[in-house]
C-alpha cells in the first residue's frame, strides 16, 4: 500500500530539555517525503514548560500540533494523540502511516522514508534504539551494547519509541490500549501478530534515545538502563 499521508505520534511528560530536538529531527525527516506529515504531541500532565516550548518550535516540513491533557501513561497520551491525528486528516488520502517516537528521541532524517518503502509490502514494523554517544557515559553505552542483542539486520526488541504501523491495522487491534501502564509496545505488536498482520523488525530503523535511568513506571526502558547501571 501506497501511504499518501503520515502521523507521528508523542507522548511528552515534562521533556522541556528534548521536545524541541525531538520536532526539529522529525522535521527533517519529513523533509525526506513526498506526503503530508502531521506530528501530534500529547503533552501528559506537564508541569513544565513542555507545551510552550513544543508549540513555539519552528517546523518547515511538517505540520506539529500540541494537546494537552492528563492521561497519566504512555499507552494512553500514544492513543490520544493518533486520536486526534485521525480526526484532523482528511479521508480522500487514504489510511495514514502512523510513525511512533518519544520525546526523548532524536530520528535519523530517513526515519520517515525507510518506514513508507518498508510499509508497501508491511503492515506494521518495530525498529531498534540506540544511547545517545553523546550525552551517555562510556561504561553505560557499552553495558548498553552488549546487553542489546541484534541479529543482523533483524532484532526481538519493540519500543514505542521506534514503531509504525498502518492506521487500518492500528484501528483493527483497536490502538493503543489507555489502561495499559507500562509495555504498550509490546501489547501492541502481540495484538497485531495475533490478528495476522504482516510485521517486521529491523535495523534499518534507528532512532536515538536517552540514558536517563529514573523511569515514571517500573519496568520501563529507564527501569533496564538503571538495572544496567
Amino acid at each position: 500500500m501506497r501511504h499518501q499521508q503520515i502521523v507521528v505520534a508523542v507522548p511528552a511528560r515534562n521533556e522541556v530539555d528534548s521536545i524541541r530536538q525531538c520536532i526539529l529531527s522529525v522535521d527533517q525527516a519529513a523533509a525526506k517525503v513526498a506526503v503530508p506529515v502531521l506530528m501530534v504531541i500529547a503533552a501528559d500532565t506537564c508541569s513544565d514548560d513542555t507545551f510552550d516550548v513544543a508549540r513555539r518550535t519552528p517546523r518547515e516540513f511538517c505540520d506539529v500540533e500540541v494537546i494537552e491533557g492528563s492521561w497519566g501513561r504512555a499507552g494512553a497520551a500514544r492513543a490520544a494523540a493518533v486520536r486526534h491525528a485521525l480526526l484532523r486528516l482528511s479521508d480522500h488520502n487514504g489510511p495514514p502511516w502512523i510513525a511512533n517516537t518519544d520525546a526523548d528521541c532524536v530520528v535519523p532524517p530517513l526515519w520517515l522514508r525507510t518506514q513508507l518503502e518498508l510499509a508497501v509490502e508491511l503492515d506494521a514494523v518495530a525498529g531498534i534504539v540506540e544511547l545517545d554517544p553523546v550525552s551517555t557515559a562510556p561504561a553505560m553505552l557499552q553495558a548498553f551494547t552488549s546487553s542489546y542483542l541484534l541479529d543482523g539486520e533483524h532484532h526481538t526488541h519493540v519500543h514505542g519509541a521506534n514503531i509504525g504501523m498502518c492506521a487500518s491495522a492500528y484501528l483493527a487491534v483497536g490502538g493503543w490500549c489507555p489502561q495499559t501502564i507500562v509495555g504498550e509496545d509490546h501489547a501492541m505488536w502481540r495484538a497485531l501478530r495475533q490478528v495476522g498482520h504482516r510485521l517486521r523488525q529491523t535495523t534499518t530503523l534507528r532512532v536515538l534515545t536517552s540514558a536517563r535511568t529514573r523511569s515514571r513506571v517500573l519496568g520501563g526502558f529507564a527501569s533496564n538502563l538503571h538495572a544496567l547501571d
